[in-house]
């Protein structure tokens, strides 16, 4: 028997790659299933052309936030194999939306993973009850003993095999080693098997077409990008002079910027149902909104403060003057405080657009507004005016484009998973934020989790990552947001 101990010099990583390049087979009994674990022993793996076997066998629940490849745990007691089945894909397709896995680093494990998976060289299963052992089994060959076993503390993480104090022992011991193999094999023959036919096709289905593994050729990203660019950025030569003059008709200059707003919003509200008019202050939001509703030819109503809804019997001014300017006179104005009866008339009569005045105010989506104007929405090509668009949280941003897109099938992702990406983006800001307002033990757990390579907690670090994550949502939202502020006019 040998100890074995991560520190600076050594890791559980380097004693396991010395291992793997020498066996024939491998069986591993681990709590978690992670990525970065995989990723540790890759190259070991991949240079062994004399593996014939990796055995998998997979006890409980993997932390969404160290880039998982199956989660899995307590919560599916009581379900059929084919519902567990079912439940870890959905988490499979789920995980791929992570930023985590955006990167060459996972791809290259992906690549590895499928090609195992695919050679039935890898085997994975799950335990019906939950287990946390931690058990490598290596069959050598040439070898005296043929079998060594580790065990111990560590997981099958980055973190559990090389960057955290662990401890593990070497056991050659025929004694032990049969006890443990035998241990292993009872386990794994009374497990959920994920390599039957039907089970495999649906798994390398999703790693194939709904991660970063999914090959694109050049010319389908070069269709994309032009898609983009002309859909979205690129003004109309031709300008509606029918929308100029009557903008000066009505004593309102045609400023080309609100022109050029209208012509993108119009393209947005035609792809993805909504827009978000984003403008600083004193740029003419509302003036934008109206040229677009003029534009639509639709009817619609306007949900605003009551202060902005200005006088609605003389309409000299707020919204009440907007609308009565602009000839939009099948419009309606529903106060803020009145949802209720803005409901009621929405499916009493037919509205086809909702101006949405200071939305922000909405970003909280527990509230009985929230769920009204939701209702409102629904259906309708929507509009929503706020200068300051990014709030405290991810979930503020969220609540915006549930108005108008559904969160399972959005138009501003590849896969259409919208709600699994803000999720994740969620979580990782209520780690980061916990970081910074709690020096505790609690807030180096999840300095941990989210760097697992660091020892002390450095709060530039954190504060450079909520950074990233608030830059990463704003090229989420960019193809339905219009924001410009004085100097980018100039």
């Amino acid at each position: 028997m040998a100890l074995l101990i991560n520190h600076e010099s050594k890791s559980l990583k380097e004693r396991l790659s010395e291992l793997i390049r020498k066996s024939e087979e491998l069986k591993f009994l681990v709590g978690y299933f992670y990525f970065s674990g995989f990723n540790e022993i890759s190259d070991a793996i991949e240079k062994n052309t004399d593996l014939q076997k990796i055995n998998i066998l997979v006890g409980l629940e993997v932390d969404e936030i160290n880039n998982n490849i199956i989660e899995i745990g307590t919560k599916y007691e009581n379900k059929s194999d084919k519902e567990i089945k079912q439940i870890i894909i959905e988490s499979l397709r789920k995980s791929f939306v992570s930023e985590n896995c955006d990167t060459k680093e996972f791809y290259e494990q992906a690549k590895l993973f499928l090609k195992l998976y695919k050679e039935s060289k890898l085997q994975i299963r799950k335990t019906r009850q939950p287990n946390h052992s931690k058990l490598y089994l290596f069959k050598l060959r040439d070898n005296t003993p043929d079998t060594i076993a580790i065990t111990g503390s560590s997981n099958f993480t980055k973190p559990g095999l090389s960057g955290q104090n662990e401890l593990n022992v070497e056991l050659r011991e025929e004694f032990y080693l049969k006890e443990l193999e035998n241990y292993f094999n009872v386990q794994w023959n009374d497990s959920i098997n994920f390599n039957d036919d039907e089970t495999k096709k649906e798994i390398i289905n999703v790693v194939e077409n709904h991660s970063p593994v999914k090959t694109i050729s050049p010319f389908e990203a070069y269709i994309y990008v032009l898609y983009l660019y002309y859909h979205f950025n690129f003004v109309e030569e031709s300008r509606d002079i029918q929308l100029e003059n009557f903008l000066i008709q009505k004593n309102y200059k045609p400023f080309n910027y609100q022109l050029d707003a209208v012509y993108q919003a119009c393209k947005m509200l035609e792809v993805h149902n909504g827009v978000i008019l984003a403008d600083v202050v004193g740029l003419g939001k509302s003036i934008i909104a109206c040229l677009i509703a003029k534009k639509l030819r639709a009817r619609g109503i306007v949900i605003a403060p009551p202060g902005l809804i200005g006088d609605v019997k003389l309409k000299t001014s707020g919204w009440a003057k907007y609308l009565n300017d602009f000839e939009l006179y099948d419009w309606e104005i529903f106060s803020l405080g009145k949802l209720e009866d803005a409901l009621t008339r929405v499916k009493a009569e037919l509205f086809d657009v909702v101006i949405i005045d200071e939305a922000h105010r909405f970003r909280n989506e527990s509230t009985e507004s929230y769920a009204y104007l939701q209702s409102i929405c629904r259906g309708k090509k929507v509009i929503l005016l706020t200068a300051t668009p990014f709030n405290n949280e991810p979930s503020d941003v969220f609540a915006y484009l549930k108005l108008f897109t559904i969160p399972k099938k959005s138009t501003l992702t590849l896969n259409g998973d919208l709600e699994s990406l803000f999720k994740a983006l969620e979580g990782r800001f209520m780690l980061l934020t916990k970081i910074l307002k709690k020096k505790d033990d609690n807030s180096r757990v999840a300095y941990y989790l989210l760097f697992p390579n660091e020892k002390q907690i450095d709060e530039q670090k954190v504060r450079n990552e909520i950074k990233f994550l608030s830059q990463h949502i704003k090229r989420i939202i960019e193809p339905v947001i219009i924001r410009r502020n004085r100097l980018d006019l100039q």
